[in-house]
């Protein structure tokens, strides 16, 4: 794990996005003030206008927090452990309205949302030292993140919500649909005859489509994007406390030159990972050209342009240009060869290990778990790569028509897998057999066997046709 540095991260006097605020600034004295605001302990009383400035602050203050401390993860969603959460809530400038100490993360909009900035931007790791007890620790990366400017940081950040983050997850759903009327409110916002406000408030169509962004309005203003009119009449009605509704939003002098940027030059359904992958691609590259793809064997890796420029490349005019230089490197999925060890488990107690190279496919992987199970290989299946069942990060059965690539054409070297990796392989769509599979080891010292097999097992597996 890696080491916190001794800076205070609450008193860098360099945290002041100058190249944005130096513009709006009428003397030295104003900027003084600007420099008091942001060091300022944490307080709900703090003004928006500080955003960006807060949220790099605030995601410093999370990331000492995991770096300093053993934080448990949950075992059904992986997230962090309900003890830790009040304690975490009190370290940041936004606190969770209506929070309790038996309320899950998705309960604390902010510490979600920084929560899953750290894994997009692999800042932090998830590790099953013991099986039991899943924790989260800071990774390697954390020590270069440190080392950037802190404009660079807020641009990191931004990376990791626009390109790395699966924003389903976010809203703990397996599909997300904001992508579609995101570039329309962005365009009415832009509009000068809406006075850069939209409003959430009436009946018309457009505000029923975002009717169930919830905190994605907060996200955006988190990012200075815009600022929201909180609807609490409507968060009384409805009574969940995992809802936000907003009367109206007012797009930010930040935003005006923010937002063109990302819709013109960085739209996300051509850099958002996530969304890339429902639409076939296994490896995509964020920026690249997009492949027509009705199924793999359209795509050609030797006719798609793979080349792109660095994320942030695209703000440098926005901020000073000694401010913004460099990122963090982008941590690509090549084919990684090797021998990879599986455990396959369906329940406490119950699991094999299978051994296969990088050149076998997918579909060997399923074949191999069959086998080792006793099953009859004759229905559909899936892996579903992120670990929740029917997401869109999926590799599917040949014949299993639905756009997603196909196991038979996709080689275990391809997908970048990493030792500690988790996701759910499910066999038979009516019967819905489910099984775990865990990354236990790549070794790349070892003669990479030329057939898939079997090499421990423990337990009895559940009879296929039980009801025969």
């Amino acid at each position: 794990m890696a080491k916190p540095s001794n800076r205070n991260q609450d008193s860098i006097g360099q945290l002041t996005f100058d190249s944005y605020f130096e513009e709006n600034i009428e003397s030295e004295k104003d900027s003084r003030k600007i420099s008091a605001l942001i060091r300022t302990k944490p307080s709900n009383n703090i003004s928006r206008k500080s955003f960006p400035i807060q949220l790099v602050l605030d995601f410093n203050r999370f990331l000492e927090y995991i770096a300093n401390s053993p934080v448990n993860l949950t075992k059904l969603n992986a997230h962090i452990a309900k003890k830790y959460l009040p304690e975490i809530n009190e370290c940041l400038s936004i606190k969770a309205e209506n929070a309790t100490k038996s309320s899950q993360q998705e309960y604390y909009p902010y510490i979600h949302f920084l929560y899953y900035l750290a894994l997009g931007g692999r800042l932090v790791e998830k590790v099953s030292l013991d099986t039991n007890k899943p924790k989260i620790q800071v990774t390697d990366r954390w020590n270069l993140y440190q080392s950037l400017t802190d404009t660079e940081k807020y641009c990191f950040l931004l990376e990791s919500f626009w390109v790395d983050t699966n924003w389903a997850h976010l809203q703990n759903k397996r599909n997300w649909e904001i992508h579609h009327m995101l570039p329309e409110i962005l365009r009415q916002l832009r509009d000068e005859k809406s006075a850069n406000r939209f409003q959430l408030n009436d009946q018309g169509l457009l505000a029923r489509f975002i009717y169930d962004w919830h905190y994605f309005l907060l996200y955006f203003e988190w990012f200075g994007f815009w600022v929201c009119e909180k609807d609490q009449e409507k968060i009384d009605k409805y009574g969940k406390k995992n809802c936000y509704f907003a009367k109206s939003i007012t797009l930010t002098e930040f935003g005006k030159k923010m937002i063109p940027i990302l819709m013109e030059k960085r739209n996300v359904e051509k850099w958002n990972i996530s969304l890339r992958r429902q639409r076939g691609e296994v490896n995509p590259q964020p920026g690249s050209a997009m492949p027509f793809i009705y199924n793999l064997d359209s795509i050609k890796e030797d006719r798609i342009d793979r080349s792109t420029e660095p994320f942030y490349q695209a703000f440098v005019k926005v901020f000073n240009k000694r401010d913004l230089q460099q990122t963090l490197p982008r941590m690509e999925k090549g084919f990684v060869k090797g021998v990879y060890t599986f455990k396959v488990s369906f329940d406490k107690g119950i699991w094999r290990k299978v051994v296969l190279s990088a050149n076998h496919t997918m579909e060997d992987l399923h074949r191999v778990i069959i086998k080792s199970y006793q099953f009859d290989d004759d229905h559909l299946y899936g892996f579903f790569m992120d670990g929740r069942k029917w997401s869109n990060e999926s590799i599917v059965a040949p014949g299993d028509y639905d756009g997603h690539p196909t196991a038979d054409e996709v080689n275990i070297g391809t997908l970048g897998m990493h030792s500690g990796q988790r996701f759910l392989y499910l066999y038979d769509y009516g019967d819905e057999w489910q099984f775990t599979i865990t990354v236990e080891d790549i070794s790349g010292d070892e003669p990479e066997p030329e057939t898939p097999y079997l090499v421990a097992s423990l337990g009895e597996g559940p009879e296929q046709y039980f009801w025969y």
